[in-house]
């Protein structure tokens, strides 16, 4: 529900959806985004701005501490990327096969993906912020095949702050990994339409999920909790998903985590009819959509496990600098450790880290006012993390 508030009640996580009233004294301004910080607050809304209009369904600093932080990292970025990103290379190779084997007719055997989830799992383990920084340096050319990928290491690292065993691990990667394996029998003119689906064509494209259920039906051994996933990945909470309207408990668990990370990617993921929405702009959204789409708690759980803003993120700090985000505190998701690698002017400078949790009440405190594309700035950001 949208409510006009005071400037001054204004508070870091609330999402603002415009200000002024539409005047031409006082023209009305769309602002549409969570402001995070205090200095999110002063950049957007200007000091003479009387009211808001705010969206009080949305509101990230209500988020609350009661996920545990989890395993501590043991190896370094620079030392887990490099690792990462052989796997993330050897994920494509695999994926690849088996889309290309289903548009064929040819069987495919799940049972294959088996080492590479668990190379993936143990990478995780050991730096979980590796994997999510690859999904900042992704070919949207490859959407076909990374988005299996992201969505199988965003449900291994959801499930592992949820305190899944590993072995359930492994089950809930394999699903993440096949659970579109569906759309590998879906024309690829409407995959990949430059525009809006008619509703004819969106009625193919729903038929994805009872396709994949064909194709991993048959697969030996398949844990029904895989099978699941692939048929339910589309279902909402509240009984508006489909293929078959489930509501509530009645989705499975890995149905249920995947849905979440599922959305998210496709969100900020870049597109041949799409940009890249921010991830900040994604968990509000996704916010908004608690307790509809997703189950209680869900939002909350993975904005405290990824992050507001996700590791790799390209930020500029309110002293100017920029920075990278590099590791993202649980206790206060706005306030990550950024490792600063450009001056004001956007110059390469010798990289320092600074942990914005840490600094906060400090004289050198600092806010993350602003999160940028790479691409348009044609950084590589890989580089800095290595140096």
């Amino acid at each position: 529900m949208q409510q006009r508030i005071k400037r001054s009640e204004l508070k870091p996580g609330m999402y603002v959806v415009s200000h002024g009233m539409g005047s031409f004294d006082d023209p009305l301004v769309r602002v549409d985004k969570p402001l995070l910080t205090s200095a999110d607050i002063n950049s957007f809304v200007p000091p003479e701005v009387e009211t808001v209009v705010v969206e009080t369904s949305v509101n990230i600093s209500l988020l609350g501490q009661d996920r545990p932080v989890g395993v501590p990292i043991t190896t370094s970025l620079a030392d887990e990327l490099p690792i990462a990103r052989r796997l993330y290379s050897d994920a494509i190779v695999h994926v690849r096969g088996f889309v290309d084997d289903v548009r064929k007719g040819t069987d495919i055997d799940y049972r294959k993906a088996t080492p590479l989830i668990e190379n993936f799992i143990e990478s995780v383990f050991r730096n979980e912020n590796a994997a999510v920084t690859l999904f900042k340096l992704r070919d949207f050319d490859e959407y076909t095949y990374t988005h299996s990928i992201n969505v199988s290491l965003l449900a291994v690292i959801l499930g592992k702050h949820l305190e899944l065993d590993k072995p359930t691990l492994l089950k809930l990667g394999l699903a993440g990994m096949y659970h579109d394996v569906g759309k590998a029998r879906i024309p690829e003119a409407i995959l990949n339409k430059p525009g809006k689906l008619t509703e004819a064509e969106f009625r193919v494209m729903k038929t994805h999920p009872l396709e994949g259920y064909k194709v991993m039906a048959g697969q030996p051994d398949l844990d029904p909790e895989i099978l699941r996933a692939v048929v339910e990945h589309h279902e909402r909470f509240d009984g508006a998903g489909y293929p078959r309207g489930l509501t509530g408990e009645s989705i499975g668990l890995f149905s249920r985590i995947i849905a979440v990370v599922d959305v998210f990617d496709a969100l900020t993921s870049r597109r041949v009819y799409k940009d890249a929405m921010a991830p900040a702009k994604a968990l509000g959204m996704m916010y908004q959509w608690r307790d509809k789409d997703f189950p209680p708690g869900a939002i909350e759980n993975f904005i405290r496990c990824i992050g507001v803003f996700p590791v790799g993120s390209l930020v500029r700090l309110s002293g100017g600098e920029y920075g990278i985000v590099a590791v993202v505190n649980p206790q206060k998701p706005t306030k990550p450790e950024v490792k600063v690698v450009l001056d004001a002017k956007m110059r390469p400078q010798m990289p320092r880290v600074l942990d914005l949790l840490a600094l906060e009440g400090t004289p050198e405190a600092q806010d993350i006012v602003q999160v940028l594309n790479p691409d348009e700035h044609k950084l590589d950001l890989e580089r800095f993390f290595l140096s």
